[in-house]
């Protein structure tokens, strides 16, 4: 697709026209003519305004339709609000977030994600020692058929906690791991485990077992 300043040079050339004859005719000084025919409108002064009427002026004196020509001109280009002339693939960019990642953002991202952090952490303790105890019985499993007198309650707590079977203090590790080995009667036994905390908090599980003596 032809520009404006193609269009207007080859008609001119076409007339056998020089720029000096378009310049007595029309009297747009020579630069101008040649501004307008290298399409460079920026050293036009007078911004689109003026742009758009040598424009009109040389197409008609051509015998060209000005309306052609400055529709064209339109599709090339834009009038941005101080009446400046910018090429259609250069306003766009202008508009365009200017957002860049930097180390400045980086350092920024990473003290942020440190205080999220660390504010989880101090969250999570908090909400830790007031809040009820953890507690876990990975043994026996509920509604379990034991044969022996003796079964076995395993699970795990807080390491802070003090945890009871059927009422009876047991030890914890470090980590919170227990055990306790717990006679059966014949029949249904129910076992109660409980955990409480410092605060006395507390957190009860219980676990159904039968006994069949053999």
């Amino acid at each position: 697709m032809r520009t404006v300043g193609e269009i207007l040079k080859s008609k001119r050339l076409e007339k056998k026209l020089s720029l000096e004859e378009i310049e007595e005719a029309t009297k747009i000084r020579v630069k101008y003519l040649e501004a307008v025919e290298k399409n460079d409108f920026a050293s036009i002064p007078g911004g689109a305004p003026i742009t758009k009427g040598f424009i009109k002026n040389y197409a008609q004196f051509l015998s060209l339709l000005p309306t052609d020509l400055l529709a064209i001109f339109r599709r090339d280009f834009r009038e941005s609000k101080t009446g400046q002339i910018i090429p259609q693939g250069y306003l766009e960019p202008l508009n365009r977030s200017k957002f860049s990642w930097n180390p400045k953002l980086t350092i920024f991202l990473g003290i942020f994600l440190l205080v999220i952090s660390l504010g989880t952490y101090l969250l999570y303790q908090f909400s830790s020692y007031l809040g009820a105890p953890r507690l876990t019985v990975s043994a026996p499993t509920e509604g379990a058929l034991v044969y022996q007198t003796e079964i076995e309650v395993l699970g795990k707590s807080d390491a802070d906690a003090s945890v009871f079977v059927n009422g009876d203090l047991v030890a914890l590790d470090r980590e919170g791991n227990f055990e306790m080995k717990l006679n059966l009667f014949p029949g249904e036994n129910k076992i109660k485990i409980e955990a409480i905390s410092r605060r006395g908090k507390k957190t009860e599980l219980t676990r159904q077992v039968e006994y069949r003596p053999l």
